[in-house]
């Protein structure tokens, strides 16, 4: 065999190039982190040097890895047949995975997923116990006082029938996508997906209380909080997102995106030296070549501690770009508009 390929080599580009067809290719499932997917694609965007605008030799066939793939899978299925019929075991398949039927012919088990359930099998979820789940949904959202009375001490039932839409929606997003567990967790990642598209569309209300639904599911999962603090922001209830971005840190310490946010937050509030300290400054921690965070701490230190906070009628504005780790913002004094979560 020959050297490894280098990064700059037109083979390597040709096989990142693939790969990044298939990920703007692919249907993201639930409880899939689309951002994470987007991260991912610029990151080897910039390792690799690949110029997507660019038409020269490096350009590959659209679907290329999915055919290239499938006719692998199809010229393996072929393969195992071939020895189930020649009563022979394949060298790669554990003969713990071989069965033999009645007439002694061997057959191939299928695999057994880490939940018991065996490959291309489903949970179905009946009637009883989609109600069991909605109870456990509409217990955790009581729990976080999620529900309000209206002012005459009674419940809001408008507040109720949303809920309800929003449990449906959900399980009907889970069903379409042949999930394979119908529970608490597998809810609340639904939601939290379905908060991330909200974002995307400008919902942040919607988002907010999307992510709001899946934390009363799963109050110990740092994701959750930090995305709704990428909602508040955008609202301007920025008191809100430092409280989440403190409780995501709460749970996971090393988690950078929750920094990023915190910085975002403390920058849109005028404080300057904590969105650098509290914020920026710890993800370079856990990042050092974070060439982003770098920019917004340089940004900080540039600016002026306010007098009093930073409003839209102050007498001059100062535009300024923000290129927050995962998060493209742009700011002027007093506001601040986070363009992706």
């Amino acid at each position: 065999m020959g050297g490894r390929l280098k990064t700059d080599d037109p083979t390597s580009r040709r096989i990142v190039r693939a790969f990044l067809d298939f990920l703007s290719s692919v249907e993201p499932t639930p409880g899939v982190d689309v951002e994470g997917l987007e991260v991912a694609r610029e990151c080897l965007t910039e390792a690799f040097k690949v110029d997507l605008s660019s038409s020269d030799d490096d350009q590959i066939r659209p679907d290329l890895l999915v055919e290239m793939f499938k006719s692998l899978h199809s010229s393996e299925h072929q393969h195992s047949n071939s020895y189930l019929q020649s009563g022979r075991t394949p060298e790669n398949v554990p003969r713990s995975s071989i069965a033999q039927t009645s007439s002694g012919s061997n057959i191939l088990k299928s695999s057994a997923s880490k939940d018991g359930l065996q490959e291309g099998e489903h949970h179905v979820l009946t009637e009883s116990s989609k109600d069991e789940l909605f109870g456990q949904f509409f217990a955790a959202l009581e729990k976080v006082h999620f529900f309000k009375r209206t002012p005459d001490g009674n419940d809001d039932m408008g507040q109720l029938d949303k809920v309800t839409r929003l449990f449906h929606s959900a399980i009907n997003e889970m069903e379409g996508s042949r999930c394979q567990q119908y529970n608490k967790t597998s809810l609340a990642e639904t939601l939290k997906s379905q908060g991330n598209k909200a974002m995307q569309s400008k919902l942040y209300a919607d988002a907010i209380e999307l992510y709001t639904c899946a934390i009363a599911l799963r109050e110990n999962n740092a994701v959750y909080y930090s995305n709704r603090a990428a909602g508040y922001t955008q609202i301007g209830k920025y008191d809100d997102a430092i409280k989440d971005c403190h409780k995501s840190l709460e749970i996971d310490p090393n988690y950078s995106k929750a920094y990023s946010r915190l910085g975002t937050a403390y920058f849109a509030l005028g404080k300057y030296a904590d969105s650098i300290d509290k914020g920026f400054k710890k993800v370079l921690q856990l990042d050092p070549n974070n060439e982003f965070v770098k920019e917004n701490i340089r940004v900080g230190l540039a600016l002026p501690p306010p007098l009093s906070p930073p409003s839209l009628s102050a007498p001059h504005f100062l535009s300024l770009t923000i290129s927050c780790w995962t998060i493209g913002c742009r700011a002027e004094i007093g506001r601040i508009t986070v363009e992706r979560t």
